[in-house]
């Protein structure tokens, strides 16, 4: 993780009993626990981001650059660049007659 910050939190005293119950059940002390939850936390909500960056880049709803940012990818993967082409294939291959959608 490189260099540790020290943070000052302020947590609900029935949270923090539910923390030093887990740590204990587990047999570590409520600081590496927490530092483990809080890892495991980000690492969710990090994947959560690369998910939602791959279905809007596969969507049109993002461009190349956005989604190579989101999910720290160098280049798409190919089986993703697939899934975008294949879905503006299905865009294009939409007629539309002034009334009514065709496929």
């Amino acid at each position: 993780m490189g260099r540790n910050i020290q943070l000052g939190l302020r947590i609900d005293k029935k949270l923090l009993d539910k923390i030093e119950f887990l740590a204990t059940n587990e047999g570590i002390n409520r600081n590496l626990w927490i530092k483990r939850a809080l890892a495991t936390f980000v690492r969710g909500q990090e994947e959560g981001i690369r998910e939602e960056a791959t279905e809007d880049y596969i969507l049109l709803r993002i461009d190349k650059k956005t989604f190579l940012k989101f999910t720290n990818y160098d280049n798409v993967p190919e089986d993703i660049e697939n899934a975008r082409k294949q879905k503006l294939k299905q865009i294009l291959e939409v007629k539309y007659d002034g009334k009514n959608i065709h496929k």
